[in-house]
């Protein structure tokens, strides 16, 4: 089929490559933002409860070790208590360390803050934070129904009064002495670990996604010169097929003329001879009526063959036109007409008979009637070659089918070898031993018959003759001619 102007399958690149590479993008972000942010922030925080949890945890176990020996006797209560406060004062950690220990007793007042001196001993029963929520008496519910847990509220960062922050704290009560030992997070402090975490997922996930886009604009750059290699590949592949196929016209366009050269000489010759003759009658002296008779009749004789000389000549030019390439809508019967005239008298001369029984029926199609006339004289031209004199040649025609019409050539020759079968419409093939032919008559043929869409088929044996089946659609879709010396792609 001739190739149309093939530009970039830009539908099918977008649905086969950049769309799923897009919803790979979209669905990557989404994830991001949706699953590992969360679940980051999540995960921070639980990691941070644990961690004050365990550290209360280790600080508790500092009071129940000077519990335990004031119970045997090594400390008094007082000195064990007194203990226990500098020892919590003292406990500081954190990047700043300023993260800190108090203890508060259950009724409540507070034993020890290290930032808040000023609440030591006081009563803490009637102490609330900006929202109105009674802290301390928070911490002892928590410890009564609980023994230790979670308590949220604000409370100043660090040593700061003026500066009130969201905050997380875990408690844990101390029976023996009716203490609650606790330490807390700010949620400033969370919220600002989870962002770092973040901002590093998020540089990764934009440098990923950098990347994806520059790989995505790779991809289409890289397909986009492909396909204008492609493309630049096969029309140099056209005009090289182009010119393989004016190669082959060519040389069969040589052999015709050698066919047709014996078949001039033999009338020529007989022009020369009568026109001598009718010379020679007209030199005498007195000419009479029945010599002037004879040189009408070889004047008469000298025109008809000069009129068949003419009209090989002119049908041998009718092939040699270069009209490819024009796709119009033709009569079949009238191109084979055509075709059979200008190869008839080569195959008279090896007392052949070209037969074309053509179907009477709907002979219109739009086809190249060039490469169409093309077709036909290469098979014929082959068949005359292939068949002893005295045999017929076939041109068959079958119509009856609406989307299609059938073309078959018969002939009774030689046939072709078996093995040369799977060959035939190979490019420089051919099973001559002489240097007739290049080999591209039945290439040309074949790709001719493939740009019209159609198909070609070969049944032959060795002894048996040749039978050629084409089928081509009535109707194409083909691309215009090219204007280059009516130049065309197979």
């Amino acid at each position: 089929m001739i190739s149309p102007y093939i530009s970039f399958p830009w539908r099918s690149f977008l649905l086969r490559v950049v769309v799923p590479t897009i919803l790979t993008i979209v669905m990557f972000i989404s994830g991001i933002l949706f699953f590992i942010v969360p679940s980051i922030a999540k995960n921070s925080l639980d990691r941070k409860k644990e961690m004050i949890r365990e550290l209360t945890i280790s600080a508790w176990n500092i009071l129940a070790k000077l519990e335990n020996d004031e119970r045997q006797g090594l400390l008094t209560r007082q000195q064990a208590q007194h203990q226990a406060v500098e020892q919590v004062r003292a406990l500081h950690y954190g990047q700043t360390v300023k993260d800190y220990f108090w203890i508060n007793d259950m009724y409540p007042r507070m034993v020890i803050h290290p930032y808040r001196n000023d609440l030591d001993g006081k009563d803490l029963s009637g102490y609330t934070d900006p929202d109105g929520k009674q802290v301390f008496v928070e911490f002892v519910n928590t410890v009564k129904q609980h023994g230790a847990g979670f308590v949220s509220y604000k409370w100043q960062s660090y040593d700061n009064q003026d500066l009130i922050l969201p905050k997380l704290s875990y408690v844990k009560g101390f029976a023996p002495w009716g203490w609650i030992i606790g330490t807390g997070i700010y949620i400033d402090d969370i919220n600002a670990e989870i962002s770092h975490l973040t901002g590093k997922i998020l540089n990764v996930s934009l440098g990923i996604l950098i990347f994806m886009t520059i790989f995505l604009g790779s991809i289409i750059s890289i397909s986009y010169k492909t396909h204008q290699q492609q493309r630049a590949a096969q029309e140099e592949l056209k005009k090289t097929q182009s010119n393989l196929a004016l190669s082959e016209k060519m040389a069969s366009l040589g052999r015709l003329s050698a066919m047709v050269a014996h078949e001039i000489n033999n009338p020529l010759s007989g022009i020369l001879s009568y026109a001598r003759l009718s010379s020679k009658y007209l030199g005498q002296e007195a000419v009479r009526e029945d010599v002037l008779a004879s040189v009408k009749e070889n004047l008469t004789f000298i025109a008809g063959e000069a009129k068949r000389c003419g009209d090989i000549v002119k049908n041998l030019l009718l092939f040699a036109k270069r009209t490819m390439g024009e796709v119009r809508e033709v009569h079949l019967n009238e191109v084979i007409d055509v075709s059979v005239k200008v190869i008839d008298h080569s195959a008279k001369m090896k007392d052949l008979t070209l037969t074309a029984e053509l179907d009477i029926g709907d002979d219109l199609i739009q086809c190249d009637a060039g490469a169409i006339q093309q077709i036909l004289v290469a098979l014929i031209v082959n068949a005359i070659e292939a068949s002893p004199r005295g045999e017929k040649i076939i041109i068959r025609t079958d119509y009856r089918d609406r989307s299609m019409v059938r073309l078959k050539l018969i002939d009774h020759g030689s046939g072709i070898p078996e093995d040369a079968l799977p060959h035939i419409f190979d490019p420089f093939f051919s099973t001559k031993e002489s240097n007739k032919s290049l080999g591209l008559g039945l290439s040309a043929v074949y790709g001719i018959v493939q740009r019209h869409a159609g198909t070609i088929s070969v049944d032959s044996g060795v002894g048996k003759g040749t039978e050629f089946t084409i089928v081509i659609p009535r109707i194409q879709t083909m691309a215009p001619a090219e204007t280059a010396e009516g130049s065309y792609a197979v």
